[in-house]
């Protein structure tokens, strides 16, 4: 057993610890604890051994004897006593990127490794333990160069022979001639101030093919053969987690908190708000727990919404760069070009990130957007998101904080032309987008854009823009409607509707026609029949057949939901007619479709499931997976009609699946009812009652109500399954499955593998 294994196990021994109990204090495996003890290892990284020394509660001249040990025997025997700094708290939430950064250096043979990041990201802190771990690999010649910000540039070279300990100018034959063979490393924190001076640095590292350099920057170099590091923020947890408090942003807040206030206790959801609303970046998280003597957590969380710059240290740290969230942020705007500056204050309206299509429809013809989002993204105050892969766009965030500071200094919101492009880009983009309704393409788009659209509505409403905001609306309706954002929608339609002088009557007449569908799914008769008939009226003034179809649509599904079958066919025929003259497929499909629902409505099974193949044929071909889902589930509806629950179940079953994945609500909720109303047919009367309380609690929770058909005729075969159990036994299961998380529900509706029903 080593000297440190020994020392390892005395000490977790005298704490009462086994090893798995202190791995998980210490954030370590017990893999390395056990290899450690038993002299597998006879040292261990310098934040490793930090962590367990903390994780131990050891005094301060044990944690010196242990840490000491942790260097193992032969460590440091040469030539240099380092002069890289000793940080007194252990560093939190970089193991990977440690991880990284010393297998380049070491293992790869990196010769330069950029760590960059905006300012406050904890670039120096996480160079500063790279710089611990590999004092030992590097037998000592390891050194930390802190560059002033008033550095000349033509200097530097001989600041570097300055740190590697001989007083020479610094050529790169001296250094060549100083360092000979021996492998070495140097810190050089930070070099963005000094940036005249990396042709020297790369002609000192061509020189010299033993010298490693570790340089820490808010920009790339932009240097051949430069290995890059783009450090982020901390991640930041969610609630509910059930181990929140370990997710690094968190563990970061907590402990520099309770090294002031040991006794502190403040609910989860305030400290994961503060995370949030400083995007995770450990200066401002270092910040904010210093405050915590003063104030109450919940008056920070709330202070910080209105104003990240109130945060600021009492005293600066040994560089005297950060001793506040402005200053840092301040420093990396002045540094911007007119054009870069233009395009951040861009970006910083844009709350969802920011699309080159939209910068470049912003900023006009004449400035080069790619080049600007680039030089943005080199200084970290732009980033690419990941998760726009996904999608046809590419996208650009900024971290909150950045862009709470930018909104507030570049002037860009009450720019009146910048907020008119703002508004005009996106009537643009819903336009073009309307030919893609139904596609995944159109539905991840307008999600990705989600904020970015509140904004312009609250926008166009400010303005009492009623034209904006119905035009607006009427590209959205759709969307809010798969999403169940029913009530959001008709409030910001109602709004446009109220707003006088209104708006042309073209874009009421579409506004009018999506109003009209989401009050129907809220079964709310009245707004659906006024909305029907404002349309016609519309409709007759301007001889549009579109909306003549559209008005005749409302009324016959107001027809459907009054029960009146023949009425409605009658309606949705005429629909039907108008929409055969428009030659918009679409539109064509889901008329086929609803004259499907008006036969179902009518007992007329046969001809409805002609119609409602059809409309899945027409989907199809337009690529609607959403409508295609929709119509395995009025066929399902057919099949419980005709009292075949085999035929019903399977096709039920496939619309669920799709209805999940897509996380459509409407259509989750109104297949989790059908399937209720099939196991209720097989006499499976329990189940029926969970399923059912299932699908009213995930109404219930998008303010939406069951269809009147579906209620119809799920609701003949519940009433039947109610009579099977006691009145308190079906209460109780309803209550039960109103309780069920949504995809135990799902998984419950589900019961096994969905049959294959892709040609009803």
């Amino acid at each position: 057993m080593s000297p440190l294994g020994r020392l390892l196990r005395r000490h977790r021994e005298q704490a009462r610890l086994t090893q798995e109990e202190l791995a998980d204090r210490a954030g370590v495996s017990a893999r390395t604890i056990s290899d450690l003890e038993r002299g597998v290892r006879a040292r261990a990284y310098v934040d490793t051994a930090s962590r367990l020394s903390v994780a131990l509660g050891l005094t301060d001249s044990d944690r010196a004897t242990f840490l000491n040990a942790a260097r193992g025997p032969n460590a440091m025997t040469g030539h240099h006593v380092s002069n890289v700094p000793r940080p007194i708290t252990p560093l939190i939430g970089r193991v990977r990127e440690v991880s990284q950064l010393v297998t380049a250096l070491d293992a790869e043979g990196k010769r330069l490794v950029t760590i960059t990041g905006l300012g406050g990201v904890g670039k120096t802190r996480l160079a500063v333990a790279v710089a611990a771990e590999l004092e030992v690999p590097f037998e000592g010649q390891v050194y930390y160069l802190p560059i002033p910000p008033n550095q000349d540039p033509r200097l530097l070279i001989a600041a570097l022979a300055r740190s590697l300990g001989f007083p020479e100018r610094g050529s790169p034959a001296d250094l060549a001639e100083h360092l000979a063979d021996r492998r070495t490393l140097v810190v050089l924190d930070p070099l963005e101030h000094v940036m005249a001076a990396i042709a020297a640095l790369e002609a000192v590292l061509v020189a010299v093919p033993e010298l490693r350099i570790l340089a820490v920057s808010r920009v790339r170099l932009h240097v051949a053969g430069e290995y890059e590091v783009a450090l982020e923020p901390l991640p930041v947890p969610t609630v509910p987690h059930p181990e929140w408090f370990r997710v690094p942003a968190a563990a970061l807040f907590l402990e520099r908190a309770r090294a002031l206030r040991p006794d502190l206790e403040v609910p989860p959801e305030i400290v994961v708000d503060i995370c949030r609303r400083v995007s995770g970046l450990p200066l401002a998280l270092e910040l904010a727990a210093a405050r915590i003597r003063h104030i109450p957590a919940t008056v920070l969380r709330d202070r910080l919404a209105e104003n990240i710059g109130d945060l600021t240290s009492g005293k600066q740290d040994p560089s005297g760069r950060y001793r506040s969230l402005e200053q840092t942020l301040a420093w990396s705007m002045e540094s911007l070009g007119a054009d870069e500056t233009l395009v951040l204050g861009i970006a910083a309206l844009f709350s969802d990130g920011l699309r080159l299509d939209a910068a470049q429809a912003m900023c006009g013809p004449g400035l080069d957007v790619v080049a600007a989002v680039s030089a943005l993204v080199d200084k970290s105050l732009l980033f690419l998101d990941a998760s726009s892969k996904e999608l046809s766009v590419a996208r650009w965030r900024m971290l909150d904080v950045v862009r709470q500071f930018v909104q507030r200094h570049s002037g860009a919101v009450a720019e009146p032309r910048l907020r008119t492009a703002f508004l005009h880009f996106y009537i643009r983009l819903l336009a073009e987008l309307a030919s893609e309704v139904g596609r995944e393409e159109w539905f991840g788009q307008l999600a990705a854009e989600d904020a970015n659209l509140k904004t312009a509505l609250t926008w166009a409403v400010e303005d009492r823009d009623a034209e904006t905001l119905l035009r607006l609306c009427g590209g959205l309706w759709q969307f809010w409607q798969a999403r169940g954002e029913l009530t959001e929608g008709r409030r910001w339609l109602e709004t446009g509707l109220s707003i006088r002088p209104s708006a042309s009557d073209a874009t009421i007449m579409t506004a009018l026609w999506g109003l009209g569908w989401l009050a129907y799914h809220q079964a709310d008769e009245v707004a659906v029949k006024d909305a029907a008939a404002w349309l016609a009226e519309l409709a007759e003034r301007h001889q549009d057949n579109r909306a003549r179809r559209n008005a005749l649509t409302l009324s016959g599904m107001v027809a459907i939901s009054r029960d009146h079958g023949p009425e409605a066919v009658n309606l949705l025929q005429d629909a039907l007619s108008f929409a055969r003259q428009l030659s918009e497929r679409w539109l064509l499909a889901t008329s086929q479709l609803n004259l499907g629902l008006a036969q179902l409505c009518a007992g007329d099974t046969d001809r409805a499931r002609t119609a409602i193949t059809e409309a899945v044929r027409a989907y199809d071909e337009i690529g609607d997976q959403r409508f295609h889902a929709r119509c395995l589930a009025y066929l399902g509806h057919a099949a419980l009609i005709d009292r075949d629950p085999d035929r019903a179940g399977a096709l039920l079953r496939n619309s669920l699946t799709a209805f999940r994945d897509f996380a459509e609500p409407g259509g989750t909720a109104e297949s989790l009812v059908g399937l209720a109303a099939v196991h209720a047919l097989q006499g499976n009367a329990r189940r029926a009652a969970l399923l059912a309380g299932a699908a009213e609690r995930l109404r219930d929770s998008y303010a939406g109500r069951q269809l009147p058909l579906d209620e119809r005729v799920s609701g003949r075969y519940l009433a039947v399954a109610e009579t099977l159990l006691a009145p308190e036994e079906w209460s109780r299961a309803w209550a039960e499955g109103r309780e069920l998380r949504l995809d135990s529900a799902i998984d419950l509706a589900l019961g096994r593998e969905p049959v294959s029903c892709s040609s009803p």
